[in-house]
């Protein structure tokens, strides 16, 4: 009667940590699957870090946990067979089977999932440099174009003598030529 109720016991303790188990992976499974961010270096970081709490705090108990299950199940599956008994057959979808099956799923869905977040990390990361390239190229240009505009706009050649025309001329022209250099530099 004692092995009996021992029996009782891990088969229900089992059916327990399977259902656990089971009803954690099908909550974890859709954060792992989702793919949304908000397009932001600091919002994929943001993810990354709480995929990395994942790893470190809220996993780890339920290796222990599936290792447990499996132990429960050998254990008890051993000692039926020593008492003449049938082997015991958990409800269905909380067979070994199912339950590996679950948790391949997971560790293939953590993969994809570390994998999106190192690859939109990489992405963002080249954007923002880029964006500072940019930004950088243009603040250059910008300083060029000060005081251009007030130049262009000058009307000293109206009143000056024929060799300070020449030398307007001479700084116009340097000026189209400088112009021409930064125009390919502006369209790309």
């Amino acid at each position: 009667m004692k092995v009996n109720q021992e029996n009782e016991r891990l088969m229900e303790e089992y059916e327990r940590l399977a259902s656990d188990l089971l009803e954690w992976i099908r909550r974890t499974m859709p954060w792992l699957n989702s793919r949304q961010s908000d397009s932001t270096l600091a919002g994929v970081q943001k993810k990354l870090e709480e995929y990395r709490t994942y790893r470190r705090k809220h996993k780890p108990p339920r290796v222990e946990q599936k290792a447990k299950l499996e132990t429960n199940f050998n254990t008890l599956q051993t000692k039926l067979r020593l008492s003449n008994r049938p082997a015991y057959m958990p409800t269905e979808g909380k067979m070994v089977s199912d339950i590996t099956n679950s948790w391949k799923g997971l560790e293939h869905a953590e993969k994809a999932f570390e994998e999106w977040l190192l690859a939109e990390t990489m992405r963002l990361e080249r954007l923002e440099h880029l964006a500072q390239k940019f930004k950088h190229k243009a603040d250059t240009h910008e300083d060029w174009t000060k005081g251009k505009e007030e130049m262009l706009q000058s009307q000293d050649f109206r009143n000056c003598k024929l060799n300070e025309l020449k030398a307007l001329k001479k700084k116009h022209e340097a000026f189209e030529s400088d112009l021409a250099a930064h125009q390919d530099r502006v369209e790309q």
